[in-house]
């Protein structure tokens, strides 16, 4: 038998959730912009929206944070070139985000976010050189965790391993 106390504790629940959501993104954007600036939370901004569309799972927002090592690492060594990693793991939330949305939107989401990347490099003035180079590795990466995710992969702690895995590929990809 359901009692007032008890659906109150129901209603509750999601408003927590909802607030502690909220808190969580506007800790993590003002990190961004204080220790990154403007291009960094340009990157984010699409895949809290990507978020807010798939259902603002504080859980889910949770597999965004470990993004913010790159910047931590970029703000230690002064080495700029991590923005590339970073927005690549961003890149590869929102494409396994959207999966379940389906593949074809996954890999949308996954190209715009690409394109965002580029267009804010651009605008840093990176050389069309860079610009190819970096285009065709987030490419290389979106297709392949268009595999990964068609393969069943992305689940649990497997959806963590191919964040990261997606943003090692970028890494790897700045010695090119």
């Amino acid at each position: 038998m359901n009692t007032k106390s008890e659906q109150a504790l129901h209603q509750r629940q999601p408003s927590f959730e909802k607030t502690a959501f909220l808190i969580t993104e506007v800790g993590f954007l003002s990190a961004l912009a204080v220790l990154g600036g403007p291009a960094w939370v340009g990157v984010v901004v699409p895949a809290i929206f990507v978020e807010v569309y798939c259902g603002s799972q504080l859980r889910s927002l949770g597999m965004l944070l470990p993004a913010c090592l790159w910047l931590v690492l970029c703000t230690l060594t002064g080495n700029r070139e991590l923005f590339f990693p970073f927005a690549m793991y961003v890149m590869a939330f929102m494409v396994s985000r959207l999966w379940e949305r389906g593949p074809g939107v996954a890999a949308m989401g996954g190209f715009f976010c690409g394109i965002l990347f580029l267009f804010i490099r651009w605008l840093q003035s990176a050389t069309t050189s860079v610009l190819l180079v970096e285009g065709v590795v987030a490419a290389g990466i979106v297709l392949t965790l268009t595999v990964f995710c068609w393969q069943g992969l992305n689940k649990g702690w497997m959806r963590f391993i191919g964040l990261v895995g997606a943003s090692l590929m970028a890494y790897a990809g700045l010695a090119l």
